[in-house]
């Protein structure tokens, strides 16, 4: 009989490391686009679960940033954020 064990860590993708920036900011001159970021989120803790997903999709692009183009707080915990990931720092 064989008994194999070890272990993994999982990353789920949240760093609180990736800052949000207005897209008309000149903070983003110079960064490099990664991809767009869409949230579409409807939560009772909505801004956390927003803020959370917007998290997530920037550091899958491997994001340090996030210009923010499009920001709308619907009703019931309806959040849509719309933005541009980017790499802005070495």
């Amino acid at each position: 009989m064989v008994f194999l064990g070890g272990c993994a860590t999982l990353n789920n993708g949240v760093s609180k490391d990736v800052q949000t920036i207005p897209s008309d900011s000149a903070l983003i001159n110079g960064c490099k686009k990664l991809g767009p970021i869409h949230v579409d989120t409807q939560a009772l803790n909505f801004q956390k679960a927003a803020n959370d997903e917007l998290q997530k999709q920037a550091v899958r692009y491997g994001a340090d940033s996030v210009a923010i183009t499009n920001k709308q707080y619907l009703s019931l915990g309806h959040v849509i954020i719309d933005g541009t990931a980017l790499k802005c720092y070495e």
